[in-house]
Order: C-alpha cells, then structure tokens, then sequence
C-alpha cells in the first residue's frame, strides 16, 4: 500500500526528509539553504509542474506511436531497413539483426517438403520410435550419388540410395542399379549404435556402441566405389566384406560406454576422437588409442561426474578441443599441453551438444533450455543463473529454446546458412540464428511438424549436385526439408 501524501497547510512547508511542517519564511529573513523559505518554495513548485507537464507530454506521445508491423517480420524488416540505410540497434539478451540474419530467416520462411525416404513400412511410422542416429553422405564424401545410413533398433546397419529430381526432391523411382525404394542391409554388427559420423580424409564411417561393458567399440570400414560407365563414382551398399572393430578396455572402470565420435580435421593426425562415461579419448590415424591425457581421466574432472557426450575440434585450429557433458561446465583443451593446460568455461547447465561455428566461438546447448554462444577470447564469470550458480557471460543466449531434461535429442548447426535447427520437448522442430538467437518463423511443412516425443537425429547435409544445405530430420522416415523451388511455377 502507497504512503499518503501529506497533508498541505496553507503557509507551512513540509520537509519530507525530516517529515516536519516548517513555516515559510520571507527569503529576506530566513537563511540562504532554507528550504522554508519563500523563494524555494516557488522555485520547486515552478519546477513540479513543469516536469508534470512533460511527463503528461511523453505519455501523451508514447499512447500515439504505432510500431510498424514489419518490426515483427524480420525477412520484410531486414530488407527494407537495408533499402533504406536504417541501422537496426541490439536487443537486450539478443544480437542486433544482420543481413546475415535475414538470410537465415529468409532460408527459414521458404522451406518446404521436398519428399522422404522410409526404413519401416508406412502403416508404422507413427508408432515405431524415431531413429536414433544417421549419416547422409554429402559433397564432402567425394562421390556422384547420395546414401543415408542409418538404424532402428541400435544394432542392425541399413543403407538406402537417395535420388533427386532437378527441384532437389527425393524420388522413389527404381533406377538399374542404386535402387532408391530398395532397402540395404550392410553386414556390420554394432550393438547400441550410439553414433554414425564420416572420417573425410581416410574415407571411412565411423560408429560407435554405446553398450556397457565392452569399453571403447568403434567400427570402422570404407564403402566400396564404383564407378559407372559415365564415368561417375558411387558407394555401393551392402557390399561390405571387412570391417574393423576396435576395442579399448579401461582398468579402472571396466563398465564405461561410449556416447560419441567427432571425426578430425584433415590437418590432423587423430582420426577422431571419442566421448564416453569415463572422459575423453583419442584415436590416431594408425588406429592406437589412449586417453587424451597421462591419466586415466580427463584432468580436473570430478570422477564420479566425469561423462562427455559431445566434442569438437576448433574450426581452423586442429589442437583445440572443445567438450561437454554432464558438469555445467564446456572445456577446452589445447592437445599439445599437458593436464594443467585444460581450461573451461561455466555454463548454465549440463551439456547435450557443443560446436565450433567460427575460429573463435562455440556453440553450446544443453538441459533446462540453456543454449549459449561463447567467445573463448573473452568472458566473464561474473554472472548468476537462476539456480544461484556463478556461470560465465554468453555472447548470445536462445531464449526459446527448449529442452527441460534429454541428452540425446536432434540438435545441428550449419554455419552456412547461420542456423541452429534443434528438437524441443513438445516435438517439434525449430530453427534459430545464430547471429540474433532468435527462433526463427519456417515454413508451413516443417511448422507442422509434430511428435509425440522429440526427435532424437537430425543434420543439415548438402547433396552432391545441389548448392544449399537442406535439413534432414528422422521424424517416421527420413524427411527432407529445403528451400529450393517447388517446381517450375515456383522459379
């Protein structure tokens, strides 16, 4: 309840600070500071209603401004304000919007269905869980076609052709011999498939088992090309004859499991390296293995609270890792110095998912709807999240992203197109710029995008042929979404 003003006696002054009365006195006898004196008395006054007056103004002002409605449409407002020379200010929590922000949001609004691709029979793709994980193989595979990889049941390896029409959809059309409606089993036994990635410099898919028990299990095998009579090279599917499984026990916790592998740049001498429930490790190019350190951990790790669920390598800069996991806590690594050369920076919460979009900054998304970008040249731990923990100053934070409790959800970044596409808790699937953080309106095939739980994988991939990335999300089959045109009424 406000405090009453006090009561105005003709003649007296009150002092709200000594909350006295004072008589007002003539200015000719009361003393210089006084504020009882007559002439203070007028001058206030004057000076009350002449702030009443432009308070009453402003307010009068503010009631008659109409905030244009393109202030919300970020596509139409980017470009008129490029148009016209306008420089758009940052909001506060958010980057100030860029052109490269409208790419995104533009990239965004025009995405469409561009068809799909099933591993299951169609009367089970509403009742059959997501897939876990895939690999759909891009330009950087070097070859003439496109193959997914992927499995159902975390164990069994299936590969199907992809094909697509000059618009960039997915056709189902049997062709001679890469039969895009014909499913391929690979004969490789991976039991609780945690991942599917590609080494681009020795040419091979990489997967790993999250089974518990059996320490590091990480296959490897190169797919067989072929090359047809136009002289175009294709993986050939189901025509694996060998594999490689290597396998690395730890001596002091021999139930650790394996959640993921990040393949290494090509400047590199590692082929990747490995996130597990027991730290981090790495394997070189001639297939040894070792912990990334002398130890049997990662340093500074807590070893009851030691699990790494995602890594990456620094864009531009091979010896800097960057990984998180359970901790709320992203480290960095410089591999050639020694354990005290691991640093870190406070996050706001555990973390599912960590990437480098650039030489300097990192992406972090994590549990309790915490994504983050950080400059690893500066921050600050100065700052309280809502649970009274000192975390370290984003650059950018994502505030409409959401994700309460799951590690393994679909997550991507294509720093391409300047987005972060992301599974949320009520199963959807939302895309955010990574230059304004701000969840970004998609088009109508992937608004409608709905599951009774979040989808678990999902990537941007560019085709061979193809010039923009388009994203994939195994939501049922395997659906395919981008902006290219519809057809020719769309060109």
């Amino acid at each position: 309840m406000s405090a009453r003003a006090p009561v105005e006696i003709p003649g007296y002054y009150y002092d709200s600070e000594k909350k006295k009365y004072f008589k007002i006195e003539k200015s000719q006898t009361a003393p210089s500071s006084a504020q009882w004196s007559s002439q203070s008395v007028k001058r206030r006054k004057v000076e009350s209603q002449v702030a009443q007056e432009a308070s009453n103004r402003a307010q009068l002002v503010k009631n008659h401004i109409k905030r244009s409605v393109l202030r919300n449409d970020i596509v139409n407002s980017g470009l008129f304000a490029r148009e016209t020379g306008h420089q758009r200010a940052a909001e506060s929590g958010r980057g100030r919007v860029e052109d490269e922000d409208v790419a995104a949001a533009m990239w965004a609004r025009e995405l469409t269905d561009k068809g799909q691709t099933a591993f299951t029979p169609s009367m089970t793709w509403n009742t059959y869980p997501h897939i876990p994980s895939f690999y759909v193989s891009g330009q950087e595979c070097g070859i003439d076609s496109a193959v997914v990889y992927a499995t159902l049941d975390e164990q069994t390896l299936m590969g199907k052709y992809l094909d697509t029409d000059e618009n960039e959809n997915l056709v189902n059309i049997p062709a001679s011999q890469r039969d895009p409606s014909r499913l391929h089993l690979e004969m490789v036994h991976c039991p609780q498939m945690s991942s599917i990635k590609y080494h681009q410099p020795s040419r091979k898919l990489l997967f790993t088992s999250r089974e518990p028990g059996h320490g590091l299990a990480l296959i490897t095998f190169s797919p067989t090309v072929d090359i047809d009579h136009k002289g175009k090279r294709h993986w050939l599917l189901a025509n694996t004859d060998s594999y490689c499984k290597l396998l690395f026990q730890a001596a002091r916790n021999p139930q650790w499991y394996v959640h993921q592998s990040t393949p290494a740049p090509a400047s590199s001498n590692l082929l990747c390296v490995v996130g597990t429930s027991n730290g981090i490790l790495r394997v070189r190019s001639d297939e040894s293995i070792g912990w990334l350190t002398t130890n049997d951990v990662p340093p500074s790790i807590d070893p009851t609270t030691k699990e790494i669920f995602s890594q990456d390598f620094q864009i531009g800069n091979h010896n800097v890792l960057f990984a998180g996991g359970r901790q709320p806590q992203l480290w960095i690594s410089d591999l050639r110095a020694p354990a005290a050369g691991w640093g870190h920076i406070k996050h706001s919460s555990s973390i599912a998912h960590v990437r480098s979009i650039n030489p300097y900054q990192v992406i972090v998304a994590g549990l309790q709807n915490q994504m983050s970008i950080y400059d690893t040249r500066f921050f600050q731990s100065d700052k309280t999240n809502p649970h009274g923990r000192t975390i370290s100053s984003p650059l950018l934070d994502f505030p409409d992203y959401r994700n309460e409790a799951r590690y393994h959800i679909g997550w991507d970044v294509s720093s391409e197109l300047n987005l972060v596409a992301s599974a949320q808790d009520d199963g959807t699937v939302k895309l955010f710029s990574l230059k304004s953080g701000r969840i970004l309106r998609s088009g109508s095939a992937l608004e409608k995008l709905r599951a009774e739980n979040p989808v678990k994988a999902m990537m941007f991939q560019t085709l061979p042929g193809e010039k923009m990335p388009s994203l994939y999300v195994a939501r049922g089959p395997l659906k395919k979404f981008g902006c290219a045109p519809i057809g020719a009424f769309d060109e």
